[in-house]
């Protein structure tokens, strides 16, 4: 089954800009609203999952980075994952 919903990511460590940044990535899905958060320590895993795992591209990529680095928090909105990728992810 095919899911549209929200990629809510989210900078645990925001002050911090010394260390590696790491994140809080869920999904939650349009119809029931449910969403189970994944840790992503660093930017460049964080750009491969959202390239490579999820899809998105290179243009939304850099601007969720740049939104993560100023506010903290960046969503994704309309992504569509099919249940065994979400599964796969550990976000379903």
């Amino acid at each position: 089954m095919q899911r549209e919903g929200t990629l809510h990511i989210v900078r645990v460590n925001p002050r911090a800009h010394h260390e590696v940044p790491w994140y809080h990535v869920g999904f939650a899905d349009y119809q029931s609203g449910a969403a189970k958060m994944k840790t992503i320590l660093g930017n460049e895993p964080l750009r491969s999952f959202l390239s490579s795992a999820v899809g998105v591209s290179p243009k939304t990529i850099e601007s969720t980075i740049d939104s993560l680095k100023t506010e903290g928090i960046a969503n994704i909105f309309d992504v569509v994952l099919a249940d065994d990728t979400l599964a796969k992810l550990g976000l379903l």
